[in-house]
């Protein structure tokens, strides 16, 4: 789920769970105020009916009549008959239990969903029930809570626009949010690579490291030590080229300058024509390009495009070089004339399983093209492998110029 999503979600949230406690909070008080008024009305006429010394059947018809809140009196006998003495307020339905009827007899009850009830014991054991309507309270209460979540929505609504147009003018968030994605992407990606690379010398050193243990020959001992001390090396070599693919895989741009990509390409086949002067060297370098970009990173890019060529091929093998515009992109292609692979894949790392042991043979690290294909997506480039026509293997790498 992306940041912006996370965020707007949130808000609506925090802004609904917040509304609606309020909210609930504020009708849950009206109603409890409301049904304590009714009680209050029930409560004074039974309070009037205990300290009469009149009838209290004519006492509870005047007091209903006379009361603010509609009230109903009905008369109860002991065979459960019931007779309405006055009618101003709700009837009751039903005869209530004996245990309902003892309850009310003490304190204010709810029965039903309407009705809010008091009874009254006569001096002669028959009982008198007073029934207040609550049908107008609940009423109230259905409006207030639909109005409640009517004012939700539109809460939620104006929020969501009011986060769309912020987020739309400000793309701090989505930046945030894309910076966390390519971190998380990058550091599982250097976390991959350094457990797959280092796993092998480990395993060498370990090895040799056993053997000098277990052998008394100091002249053996110091051969496993001085090879366990050349995988040392090879690790510190790998070690430095994962930082660097980590380093690569950073979205900040540290440096970013004119580069002049036909000058580091010369730098670096002179560099190789000297090591290996037998080898056959084709260019077809275009007028000089310049793009914006980290010339250490380049650099690097282009030293593993023809280190590769020394290490993995024959040292007579022919190579041609060359650099072209297409539109608004450079293209560098290397052919060389070497042993090739079985099969062409499209990314570095299923080309990375055919050159791993001659990488280790070479004195390389295996990670050449995993640097070259850290670079190009950089700089949103491409990067494709293909059979050369010298023989061996095809490099096509297409960078933007602007």
């Amino acid at each position: 789920m992306k940041l912006v999503l996370r965020v707007t979600v949130s808000i609506f949230l925090f802004l609904t769970i917040s509304s609606a406690a309020i909210g609930y909070f504020a009708i849950t008080k009206y109603q409890s105020s409301q049904i304590n008024l009714v009680d209050q009305s029930l409560d004074s006429k039974i309070k009037e009916l205990r300290t009469t010394k009149e009838d209290p059947l004519t006492v509870a018809q005047y007091l209903a009549q006379t009361s603010s809140t509609p009230v109903t009196v009905e008369y109860l006998t002991d065979t459960g008959t019931v007779t309405v003495l006055t009618v101003s307020g709700p009837e009751i339905s039903t005869t209530p239990s004996t245990s309902v009827l003892l309850r009310a007899s003490h304190k204010d009850i709810s029965y039903g969903a309407d009705l809010r009830i008091r009874v009254f014991t006569m001096p002669d054991g028959k009982k008198l029930i007073l029934a207040a309507s609550l049908a107008t309270i609940n009423a109230d209460v259905s409006t207030l809570t639909r109005n409640l979540i009517i004012f939700i929505i539109i809460v939620d609504l104006l929020a969501g626009l009011v986060a769309f147009l912020v987020f739309r003018r400000d793309g701090k968030i989505n930046q945030v949010s894309r910076l966390m994605a390519q971190q998380h992407l990058a550091m599982q990606k250097f976390l991959g690579d350094a457990s797959h690379e280092l796993r092998t010398p480990l395993t060498v050193i370990k090895g040799y490291v056993d053997l000098a243990r277990s052998t008394a020959d100091q002249k053996k001992q110091v051969g496993y030590l001085d090879k366990s001390a050349k995988e040392i090396l090879h690790m510190e070599s790998i070690i430095k080229d994962l930082l660097f693919i980590a380093e690569v895989g950073e979205s900040e741009v540290v440096d970013v300058q004119d580069v002049a990509v036909r000058k580091i390409i010369q730098d670096h086949l002179e560099v190789l024509q000297a090591l290996q002067p037998e080898r056959e060297i084709t260019t077809f370098l275009e007028s000089e390009f310049i793009i914006q970009a980290d010339p250490k990173l380049i650099d690097r890019m282009i030293g593993n495009l023809f280190s590769n060529i020394r290490r993995h091929t024959p040292a007579t093998a022919p190579i041609c070089a060359s650099l072209v515009r297409e539109k608004q992109s450079l293209v560098i292609t290397v052919e060389d004339g070497g042993p090739g692979l079985p099969e062409y894949p499209e990314n570095s790392r299923a080309i990375k399983r055919f050159s791993a042991n001659r990488s280790k043979e070479g004195g390389g690290t295996g990670l050449g093209l995993s640097i070259i294909e850290g670079v190009t997506e950089r700089y949103r480039g491409t990067l494709l492998f293909s059979r050369s026509e010298l023989g061996g293997l095809k490099v096509v790498i297409t960078l933007p110029i602007a």
